[in-house]
């Protein structure tokens, strides 16, 4: 097999194997790193920084980000307002206020910042009919006012804004379809709070929970490929070998038929039996007493 894997041809799909294996190994380096940093990294040991520093208005939030503290300048603006219940905070069933912060960036656009204003016990909004009531919310402060706390990533929108103001997922997805646009990608949960909501708890975000084993996942992910790669090459070369093995196996087969089929056409001429000779008589000899030697061939005598 190795003077198949030596043809030029096997050796260049080699060569482009190899490469495409370095790509994977490069990508699942760079995923690894990814993942590694994630772990041993604390975003909220970092100090606090302006919004704008860290994230842009079309740009995700990374798992080197999430969870920083950062700060924001704008106005709240109470008519964009949903409420997350459903969420275990303090081992009480909690509701989430997320309100709109408008902040003016650097060009001068308005853009939606979604706050997470804080939290307040489900027995606390309830109304009469056991239904959340939206007007026990605290209102947010007037005017233009500076809010600290951590950028979180967007959660996974799997429902839509209900009819009542209520979401089940911090989801810009959802809110800028509420809300209306530019909106950025990520919210703030609030770890300060003046207006009578507990402050956030730690990493309301799946993202930052869950991309350490994302990370590891994809790492694993490239190194499987770049081994196919490698299989894929070694399975050429093995069925090349096989095919031709096969070849040279059914020509040697053919052409011992063929020999056989040659000296079998050639066999002698069946030898004609030979004569039957008398019981007593000496092969060679004549049996003078046989029946069918002619009379004239009898003794001269006197009769």
């Amino acid at each position: 097999m190795l003077r198949v894997a030596l043809r030029p041809r096997f050796l260049g799909l080699l060569a482009l194997m190899i490469a495409a294996t370095l790509v994977c190994g490069l990508l699942a380096t760079w995923q690894w790193d990814r993942a590694h940093r994630a772990i041993t990294a604390d975003p909220a040991e970092k100090p606090p920084v302006a919004l704008g520093e860290v994230l842009a208005v079309d740009e995700p939030v990374t798992n080197e980000d999430a969870g920083r503290p950062v700060t924001a300048v704008g106005v709240f603006e109470p008519s964009e307002q949903v409420l997350v219940p459903g969420r275990r905070i303090e081992d009480r069933d909690a509701v989430i206020i997320v309100t709109a912060l408008h902040v003016t960036s650097a060009d001068g656009t308005a853009v939606r910042l979604p706050v997470a204003r804080g939290w307040m016990p489900a027995e606390e909004l309830a109304g009469a009919d056991g239904a959340l009531d939206a007007s026990r919310v605290p209102a947010p402060p007037p005017g233009e006012v500076e809010i600290a706390g951590r950028l979180e990533a967007s959660e996974q929108a799997q429902s839509g804004i209900a009819a009542d103001g209520t979401a089940a997922e911090i989801s810009t997805a959802l809110l800028v379809n509420a809300w209306g646009s530019p909106m950025y990608s990520g919210y703030v949960a609030q770890t300060e709070t003046s207006d009578g909501l507990a402050p956030m708890p730690a990493a309301e975000s799946d993202f930052s929970r869950g991309l350490n084993l994302q990370n590891l996942g994809y790492a694993a992910q490239w190194i499987v490929f770049g081994l196919f790669f490698l299989y894929l090459w070694w399975r050429s070369v093995r069925t090349r070998f096989l095919d031709e093995e096969a070849d040279r196996a059914d020509a040697l087969a053919a052409r011992l038929g063929a020999a056989e089929v040659h000296t079998g056409g050639s066999t002698p001429a069946a030898t004609a039996p030979a004569a039957a000779v008398p019981d007593g008589v000496a092969p060679g000899t004549t049996d003078t007493n046989d029946a069918s030697a002619p009379r004239g061939a009898e003794e001269d005598g006197p009769r």
